[in-house]
């Protein structure tokens, strides 16, 4: 079996979230206090706060399509299963690895204070679509067809859409170890916890597999046809969602904690409505123009996962005494803010670009890759200066 064409518009939409995203982060670490408190820094921080919607919902829409492929394996328990969970974990271990409180095995046991390891067991994104599509996996496992899954997954998402004010109102550390307490809600660190942020994971995978079911239904004679309905589909979604937000608003008077900017019913449906249009105009873009696999906004897509670590490390990590937030310790304006922006970006691209290079060498190249990577991280964790 020939492999399966990858759907660009998902890469699109996750490569376009990956460059706002590194865009976010510069602004966020260097960015002038008196220009944050400025009008026009508010426009910039609402499209900014799309980035991660964006991000969780096409990891979802990933998620649907590939097990829209390979369920039977999964459900056989083949080998696709293991490799699936496999990369989950990785993701999963990542994430954490990305809050190490020291990178430093010797500095780790002797030098970090209690409190950073409530820093450390934050919930991020990584943490968020590690563990929620690991639950849809064992999800599909349980109820054993994808309808089921979806349907599961759809009142979830209910369930934790309307929960969020309320699991937000509790101290879960009063209960839960602090690795789960940070997975509930944002009292201690965590940007990305489950509540509300696993819904755009959700949604994405919902949406996800209605497509790929309507896609297979048309076949390839109607594919034109199901394009044009499928743009159609996505913006009237949206367009129905933030209709839906408003009279959700006057759920402030009915919730005991509340804050719609954070984790409101509300707020969550706007901006899920926005990512929804991005994904018809993404769709769109891909029928009208088509998409290059190489194309910058496509690589970043298809290699987010890379470009998401080298530049979280690069813009807050620490390399022999010397860290890029603190030096700056926001002293730029905007014209520097975007420089750096582009600078980075601009790094990552060659990453991303080089990264692929190396896996359509094929599997050993991109294993030893993979090992090279590895063996460089255990060494500096290991043997690395203790100065």
């Amino acid at each position: 079996m020939p492999p399966a064409k990858r759907l660009a518009f998902i890469d699109l939409l996750r490569g376009w979230a990956v460059i706002v995203m590194i865009e976010t982060h510069v602004v966020n670490a260097t960015l002038l206090p008196e220009i944050r408190e400025s009008g026009p820094f508010e426009l910039l921080n609402f499209i900014n706060g799309l980035v991660a919607p964006a991000f969780l919902f096409a990891s979802g829409l990933a998620y649907a399509v590939t097990t829209r492929r390979k369920a039977g394996a999964y459900l056989s328990f083949g080998f696709p299963l293991f490799q699936q969970l496999g990369r989950l974990l990785l993701v999963l271990l990542i994430g954490y690895g990305l809050h190490l409180p020291r990178f430093q095995i010797h500095k780790l046991l002797y030098e970090v204070e209690p409190g950073e390891w409530l820093v450390f067991f934050q919930a991020d994104v990584l943490h968020c679509i590690a563990i929620t599509l690991l639950l849809l996996q064992i999800l599909l496992l349980v109820l054993r067809t994808e309808r089921r899954l979806y349907r599961a997954a759809a009142v979830i998402a209910a369930c934790v859409l309307f929960a969020t004010p309320v699991v937000w109102g509790y101290d879960f550390l009063n209960v839960f170890p602090a690795p789960i307490a940070a997975f509930m809600n944002g009292l201690h660190y965590s940007l990305f916890p489950l509540f509300p942020w696993s819904v755009f994971i959700f949604a994405g995978a919902i949406a996800g597999h209605l497509f790929a079911e309507g896609r297979a239904a048309a076949g390839e004679a109607g594919a034109a046809e199901f394009a044009a309905l499928s743009v159609r589909r996505f913006a009237l979604t949206g367009i129905m969602l933030i209709i839906i937000s408003i009279p959700l608003m006057a759920l402030a008077w009915v919730y005991p904690t509340y804050n719609y900017w954070r984790f409101s019913p509300s707020f969550v449906l706007v901006r899920m409505g926005i990512v929804f249009l991005l994904c018809a105009l993404c769709y769109l873009y891909e029928q009208r123009k088509g998409v290059s696999a190489s194309s910058p906004i496509t690589l970043m897509g298809k290699e987010s996962l890379v470009v998401y670590s080298a530049h979280l490390l690069l813009i807050y990590g620490k390399f022999l005494g010397f860290n890029f937030r603190t030096r700056v310790n926001h002293s730029f304006g905007y014209p520097e803010a975007l420089l750096w922006s582009v600078i980075l970006l601009l790094l990552m691209f060659v990453l991303a670009s080089g990264w692929d290079r190396i896996k359509q060498r094929g599997e050993t190249w991109r294993r030893t890759g993979q090992l090279v990577t590895l063996a460089m991280f255990v060494l500096v964790f290991f043997y690395g200066p203790k100065g």
